[in-house]
């Protein structure tokens, strides 16, 4: 007797439980799905989502600083539009491109004749949407270098955006790691001579591994921020602020945010370090507004087109959640964060 007693205390205790715990949020139901998702591939993530409309966020590991591989050419292209608003440098300013202006890596310029005549803005648009080193490293010169660069983010109050070096500088050094006489070259030595032929992929790994040479270095989270600022028009002036965007919309890598939404306009930037990294981040503009992604991942292992799936599941998954409420009126919901 009692021991039913017992039980039917219990089971009481349990059915009043059951009756005052509250339903999860629809926005912790959004975190946990891209948490799933998130851990269905071998890889760390920092991943940052914000609706610039209600201020919904989510925080996944978002305060963590990792390597941006070219997401960092945002902050580049910010310093650059902002020195264009105080009259320091203009689009139409012109380079001649020499073979020491030639990187490794992603973009055209590489593969064309020395003589090309291109402007800043031509270099700009090829930094963003083709991720051009060689266009990168062309407005880094004309900025001030990686030291100007970090100097405007400080401005901004986005202390975790670092650029660490060069398209040269990072290319010179994964070099070196296999071949220590690399380390002594000049740009165009560097780019004549290729890569070591002794190079191997457990050089390169170790090279990911180490993370002594991050290409660039920010948080998802002030990544996010800078995208914020730059929607808002706060990066830099109203109509450099747009021009930036409509070169992010512009952009040709299309197997990580956009891969599962068609027709949806995606201004964004990826950044590369296969098969170890494959960050995204942009902005979403769903019928409830602008949405700001940042899906930054490190030390993956398995096959590269998973890692990159599982940045378009994600993305899909936050595309669906604000774009099938509609435009939201006030909400008990604006500001709301999960971490």
């Amino acid at each position: 007797m009692l021991k039913r007693s017992i039980l039917l205390l219990v089971l009481v205790s349990l059915a009043a439980s059951a009756q005052t715990t509250p339903p999860p949020k629809p926005l912790d139901l959004l975190k946990g799905s891209l948490e799933r998702t998130a851990h269905s591939v071998s890889a760390d993530w920092g991943i940052y989502i914000k609706s610039l409309d209600t201020g919904e966020e989510i925080a996944i590991n978002a305060d963590q600083v990792m390597d941006t591989m070219s997401v960092i050419k945002i902050p580049l292209l910010v310093d650059a539009y902002r020195q264009v608003d105080a009259g320091k440098l203009k689009t139409a300013d012109r380079f001649v491109m020499t073979t020491a202006d030639k990187r490794f890596g992603t973009g055209v310029l590489r593969t064309l004749d020395d003589g090309l005549n291109l402007s800043v803005h031509d270099a700009l648009m090829l930094m963003i949407i083709q991720s051009d080193n060689s266009a990168t490293d062309m407005i880094f010169s004309r900025v001030g270098g990686p030291a100007h660069v970090n100097q405007t983010m400080r401005q901004l109050g986005l202390n975790s955006i670092n650029a660490t070096g060069t398209s040269f500088d990072w290319f010179r050094a994964l070099g070196e790691n296999s071949d220590p006489a690399w380390g002594k070259l000049t740009p165009q030595e560097l780019f004549t001579r290729g890569f070591p032929e002794k190079m191997t992929d457990a050089d390169v790994e170790r090279f990911h591994f180490e993370g002594r040479h991050p290409y660039g270095l920010s948080s998802a989270r002030d990544i996010g921020r800078l995208l914020e600022m730059i929607a808002r028009n706060q990066a830099a002036g109203e109509k450099s602020c747009h021009e930036m965007l409509q070169l992010m919309r512009m952009q040709q890598m299309r197997t990580r945010i956009p891969k599962y939404l068609e027709d949806v306009s995606v201004p964004h930037k990826t950044g590369d370090f296969p098969p170890y990294i494959a960050n995204d981040v942009g902005l979403i503009e769903t019928e409830s507004g602008r949405v700001v992604v940042v899906f930054f991942s490190a030390h993956h292992r398995g096959h590269y087109s998973d890692l990159e799936d599982a940045v378009a599941r994600m993305s899909e998954q936050v595309w669906a959640y604000f774009n099938y409420r509609g435009k939201p009126a006030a909400t008990a919901e604006k500001g709301r964060t999960a971490n």
